[in-house]
């Protein structure tokens, strides 16, 4: 089933944030993340719905011994990817279960004969991070044939019955970016006015189409406030470098970028170096930039002040929460089919605060 904006209406959500900006907490939010996953599981207006074991759901491998969950993440050639995976195997090891795990590499194909080789290996349930949401399928419904539950994370499927799909909502992450970019830009110039460009995230990935959809509905409510580009950074500093430099050769004037994820921030900040038009914070020529998941890079250049801000998630905790929904499966409890991990608003002026401490600086616990 083909993902449906009216499916975002509706999450479960982690709680209340703790303080600076949180979202997906609200099941009001206008788009809720399936940052890949549409999970089919559910009409798409009724993505709210729990889903339940049924009674012959396995509790044990087959052989007698621990549950054994299959795990099958798209790359580990990005930090957030490797917080995912940590996660997975902290929430694994909390849980007691037997983890089995494999990296696609980026290779979409690869990935679905991984799942189905993960599948074959007697599994009880699988948690999939697709690298495409459409290409997916075929390994989703090899599981929906063989009743093993599918849990999604941070990415989810097109197609097939997925039981649990957790990530951040990123409408509201889009959203958030806009916002803040107006904000500061009323207060250079006194209202919401300059030149903006949009470095989109990798096309394809639902987390970039849904980054895409709240940061330019949102950023379209302020008139005067141009996007004078808007290029694929793809999630990769080195085509996010490239394709700012030609923006930068193009357009004298911009005022704010930005960036889905922080490595198109941390490409957009070295193009801005290499041109020679990096300005300090407070200098009206300052180029703002706002990025995506706190990362260590980005937590860096935040404090050196070539980045201003960065919506961060916590892929550590949210990995976690999928093995969690996993235990609860097996024990014949609820787990929501949508689960809307939260996100923190990151600047300089709380980056060291215990708000931000307490929500967790996962980069810090990453070691790629």
């Amino acid at each position: 089933m083909a993902w449906s904006s009216a499916r975002f209406d509706r999450w479960g959500t982690f709680g209340k944030s703790t303080g600076a900006v949180l979202l997906c907490a609200a099941a009001a939010l206008s788009g809720c993340s399936k940052s890949d996953n549409s999970s089919s599981s559910t009409s798409s207006s009724a993505s709210a719905a729990s889903a339940s074991a049924p009674a012959s759901a396995p509790a044990t491998s087959a052989s007698g011994g621990k549950t054994k969950i299959g795990f099958s993440i798209a790359t580990l050639n990005n930090a957030f990817f490797v917080g995912l995976k940590a996660g997975v195997e902290r929430g694994a090891k909390e849980q007691g279960f037997e983890l089995v795990q494999t990296n696609a590499n980026g290779d979409a194909q690869q990935q679905v004969n991984d799942a189905i080789n993960l599948l074959s290996q007697g599994v009880t349930a699988i948690v999939l991070n697709p690298i495409d949401s459409k290409a997916i399928i075929p390994a989703v419904e090899k599981a929906n044939s063989m009743g093993i539950p599918v849990f999604t994370l941070d990415r989810g499927s097109d197609g097939g019955k997925v039981t649990s799909f957790v990530a951040s909502d990123n409408v509201a992450l889009g959203q958030t970016a806009a916002k803040w970019i107006a904000e500061q830009l009323k207060k250079r110039y006194g209202s919401e006015k300059g030149n903006v460009v949009d470095l989109i995230g990798l096309v394809g990935t639902t987390a970039a189409t849904d980054r895409e959809k709240g940061f330019s509905d949102e950023i379209a409510k302020y008139p005067d406030i141009k996007v004078v580009a808007r290029q694929e950074g793809a999630f990769d500093q080195e085509k996010s470098l490239n394709a700012m430099t030609s923006i930068l050769q193009k357009f004298p004037q911009i005022d704010a970028v930005f960036g889905a994820n922080d490595d198109n921030t941390v490409g957009a900040e070295k193009a801005i170096d290499n041109a020679g038009r990096y300005k300090p914070l407070g200098d009206k020529e300052h180029i703002l930039v706002i990025g995506a998941d706190g990362t260590a890079q980005a937590l860096s250049a935040i404090r050196a002040g070539k980045q201003d801000a960065t919506i961060s998630q916590n892929p550590i905790r949210m990995a976690a929460q999928s093995l969690q929904f996993i235990a609860d499966y097996n024990a014949k409890k609820n787990v929501p089919a949508n689960y809307a991990w939260p996100t923190m608003l990151i600047d300089k002026s709380n980056i060291d605060s215990d708000e931000v401490k307490k929500y967790g600086l996962w980069s810090e616990e990453v070691k790629q």
